[in-house]
Order: structure tokens, then sequence, then C-alpha cells
């Protein structure tokens, strides 16, 4: 935990926050559910997959065709579609716009950074190394580590939680609408990015951007 107080925290959510991926994921599984006979529509990935983690999405679909999956098979089938992920993102990983000068000069101001994300570690790891920007976060708060995927608030709650932070000294930063709801939850401010294209995340955010460039600290503290 960290141990040193700051009046403010930032936590970020991962995909569609740091990386615009989400367009690769909804490609990842497609292909991954069509080996198993399973056809993914646009409204079961927004209302299935997005915000959500995959022991809760997975189970689902194939329950869905009458498979109960136990933990075995389940962690099986994870690595398996993850593995399908980073090997279509690879070629094309790279950082938001404005991404690590905006994180540099939050590092600068000495607000504690958290990573707090439905995705599991593996795919972390994908992104943290693969951006050179792990450290970056004081905390890391994955799949894992909650019972619940979004729109529950669990995730951030988790993330204050390991800063020592309360949720009114709290930034999150997000993409998605049930990522704005799950920091709602947790009765933090949201600073809402548009790359998924969804009105619900901005239109009810307290900050709305496009990507980081030009971001300040002083306009996120508002």
């Amino acid at each position: 935990m960290t141990t040193k107080q700051s009046p403010l925290y930032f936590l970020f959510d991962m995909d569609g926050t740091l990386i615009d991926s989400n367009p690769t994921h909804k490609e990842a599984y497609t292909q991954f559910f069509a080996r198993y006979d399973i056809k993914l529509t646009d409204d079961d990935f927004k209302e299935h997959i997005s915000g959500k983690m995959n022991p809760e999405i997975i189970p689902y679909f194939f329950e869905q065709k009458g498979e109960k999956l136990d933990d075995k098979r389940l962690q099986e089938l994870t690595t398996e579609k993850e593995t399908l992920y980073q090997q279509l993102m690879a070629p094309k990983l790279a950082p938001v716009a404005g991404l690590v000068d905006f994180l540099t000069a939050v590092q600068q101001a000495s607000i504690p950074m958290a990573l707090a994300t439905s995705a599991p570690m593996m795919n972390v790891d994908f992104v943290l190394d693969g951006l050179r920007i792990r450290q970056f976060f004081q905390e890391i708060v994955t799949d894992a580590d909650v019972q619940q995927g979004k729109p529950a608030p669990d995730v951030f709650q988790v993330a204050a939680e390991r800063l020592g932070a309360r949720p009114d000294q709290c930034v999150v930063f997000e993409d998605s609408a049930k990522g704005v709801e799950s920091a709602q939850k947790a009765k933090m401010k949201v600073v809402a990015l548009s790359i998924s294209h969804e009105p619900e995340a901005t239109d009810k955010a307290d900050l709305a951007i496009d990507d980081y460039v030009g971001l300040t600290v002083e306009k996120v503290k508002g």
C-alpha cells in the first residue's frame, strides 16, 4: 500500500483507455467463439463482454450451448482467447495519443496512479511491458482481485484501498458506459474517453476527452 498521503489519486482502466484495443478484442472473441460454433453479435459484445471479466464472459456463452465449464477448462479457454487477442494486437500495440506525456506529468505532480482493469494479468503484462509504462502505476488490480466485473464498483474500490485513498480523492479514467457506471457507484469522479464511441459514457462523465493530447492535471482537477 502507498504510504505517502496525496490529495488526489488517478485510477486507469486499460482497454479503450490506455490502448485502443476494443475492436481487436471483439475480433478475437468473434474468432475464438467461432471455433466452438458460437456466433457473436454486436449486442452480445456490448451486453455480455464489454467491461466484464473472462470468468463471467466465457461461461455465459458456453452455457448458452449447454456446456458447463470447470475451473481448469475455463483457464484453458481464457488462455486460448487471450493468446489469440495478443497475436492480433501485437502489430498495432500503441498508446492512446498523448498518454505517455500525460502519465509523465501526473507522475511529476506526485499523484499516485493505479491500473484497475477487468482484464487478466497476462494482458496487463502484454500492455504495460509492450508500451514500457509499468513504472507509472503503484498498484495493479485485475480480474483475479475482484469477484464482480463492471458495472460493479469492485475493481475501483480495491484499487483505491490499495493506494490508501478515499473515493472522493479518486479520479477514474474510463471509456465504456459500464466503466463509468462502475466508477460512479464507487463514488469517484470520472474522465471518459470517446474511443469506444459510447455516448452513455461521455455524457455521464465529469469530463469527456478524445485522447490525452493537451490534457493537464489542472484540467482534470477542474
